[in-house]
């Protein structure tokens, strides 16, 4: 199951619309149905915001549950969960660097490709002459 497949099975399970969804958490109308593959991170730092019980990992990756981890009643095993929080928190802040670095990474490789296309016209029309 793909990223955008997680999601929209995210969104049935609140029993909500795309479009509902796309309102609370911020989108644009149809976002959803554009997306190919993955979010930005501001997206999905919205998501998360909105709806703190999913599990992003299990949105990224698909390992673990929908949804997080339940309250638990022993203080003991509060203390594994709170930690466990952490990771949890470390990697998504983690994963919202990478996807950032990706996006700026994708438009610095779009911006050489411009100064390479106009290089080689500039090429081919000094070579033509």
């Amino acid at each position: 199951m793909e990223f955008i497949e997680r999601l929209k099975l995210f969104i049935k399970s609140k029993g909500l619309g795309q479009t509902k969804f796309e309102e609370l958490v911020g989108f644009s109308r149809g976002y959803i149905s554009k997306v190919k593959t993955s979010i930005g991170a501001d997206k999905l730092s919205n998501i998360v915001e909105v709806f703190p019980d999913l599990n992003l990992d299990w949105l990224i990756t698909g390992k673990g549950k929908m949804i997080g981890p339940p309250t638990l009643s022993d203080p003991a095993e509060q203390v594994i969960v709170i930690e466990e929080e952490d990771d949890a928190v470390k990697y998504k802040n983690k994963y919202l660097e990478t996807l950032e670095e990706n996006r700026l990474l994708r438009i610095e490789i779009e911006n050489l490709r411009k100064i390479i296309d106009t290089k080689k016209k500039e090429s081919h029309n000094t070579g033509s002459q």
